[in-house]
Parts: C-alpha cells; sequence; structure tokens
C-alpha cells in the first residue's frame, strides 16, 4: 500500500479517537424548568454569585399560576437535563425523570437511587429502584412516588464504558496494523 494511503488513514483513524475521548458530552445544558408557568413562591433565595440566575425554591410545595401544586426534586447522572426541577405533588420518579428529558443512552436504569431529603414514614431515606423491569414488564408498583427536595440519581452503565475501550483498542489496532 502507498505510503500516503497510510499516513491519510492513520490520520483520520487518530483523529477519529481523539474526537470521540475530546467531545464526549454527558448532558445537554438547558434552560431551567419551569413547570407550567410556575411562579416563584414566596420563600427564595437568590443563587451564588457566578451560578445560575434562577431563583431557588427553599419551599416544599408551593403552586403555580392555575393553582396546581407541585415541588421540587433533583435529578442526577445519566439523563438529558440533569439539574433541579419541579413536578407535581404525587409525582413518581417516571415522570421525573421523563420531565428531564429521560435516560440517556449510558443510563442504567437498573440501579436508579432516590435520596429522600428526610426518612419517610418506614425510617428509609434512600431507595434503589429497577426502572429496567418498569420497562420491560409495565409494572407501575415500582414506581416510587416522590417527595419534595428527593434527588434522583441515574447511575451510567459500566457496559458502555467498556464497550467505548473495546472501540478505542481496535481503532488503536487497527492504525498499528496500517502504519506498520
Amino acid at each position: 500500500m502507498n505510503i500516503a494511503i497510510k499516513r491519510i488513514i492513520s490520520t483520520v483513524a487518530i483523529t477519529q479517537v481523539l474526537a470521540l475521548s475530546t467531545l464526549q458530552v454527558d448532558a445537554i445544558a438547558a434552560p431551567p424548568f419551569d413547570a407550567l408557568n410556575a411562579p416563584a413562591p414566596a420563600s427564595t433565595s437568590s443563587a451564588p454569585a457566578g451560578s445560575p440566575s434562577a431563583p431557588i425554591h427553599t419551599a416544599s410545595y408551593f403552586t403555580d399560576s392555575y393553582g396546581n401544586i407541585l415541588m421540587n426534586v433533583n435529578i442526577w447522572g445519566n439523563v438529558l437535563r440533569s439539574g433541579p426541577i419541579a413536578v407535581p405533588e404525587g409525582a413518581d420518579i417516571g415522570t421525573a425523570i421523563s420531565l428531564a428529558g429521560g435516560p440517556a443512552n449510558a443510563a442504567n436504569l437498573k440501579k436508579v437511587r432516590v435520596n429522600r431529603a428526610s426518612p419517610d414514614e418506614n425510617g428509609k431515606i434512600t431507595y434503589e429502584v429497577n426502572l429496567a423491569e418498569y420497562a420491560k414488564k409495565g409494572d407501575q408498583s415500582v414506581l416510587l412516588e416522590l417527595r419534595p427536595n428527593d434527588t434522583i440519581i441515574v447511575p451510567e452503565s459500566k457496559s458502555i464504558r467498556f464497550l467505548e475501550a473495546i472501540g478505542l483498542i481496535a481503532t488503536g489496532a487497527t492504525v498499528y496494523s496500517v502504519t506498520r
């Protein structure tokens, strides 16, 4: 094979590896969620300097302009728009994740965790929910009802990282075989 063609192929392969490793995006930035044009409740605090200027709701419940009762929950991890969101009173974990844009491709839905702001009537503060089972069978009994200021954590699937590593190894092997 011509040396010039080998150099072009290796340059393209190296560029691909660098682009995949440096352009990986874990979440898509989005403006703060405004559930049903919810006005700020009476109890808010301003964000510190250098952070988003949206008010932080500190009340457990608040209402929107239509009288709907809302509460804030936090969503971290592998969803399309992580951060604080306002959900209707009585919302479940599936609703909150849907309002956050749904799970990302790298999400591990078998081990979604909900951390309560305070212990519930059973004294529990942390729950692990298998949303993959819900997606497979449709059993809504696994959809935990949320409470104000709960934090939902959607972890990353380890298989995605493994597949990325295999892809990088395969690309490296291709570059090596083409350039030798």
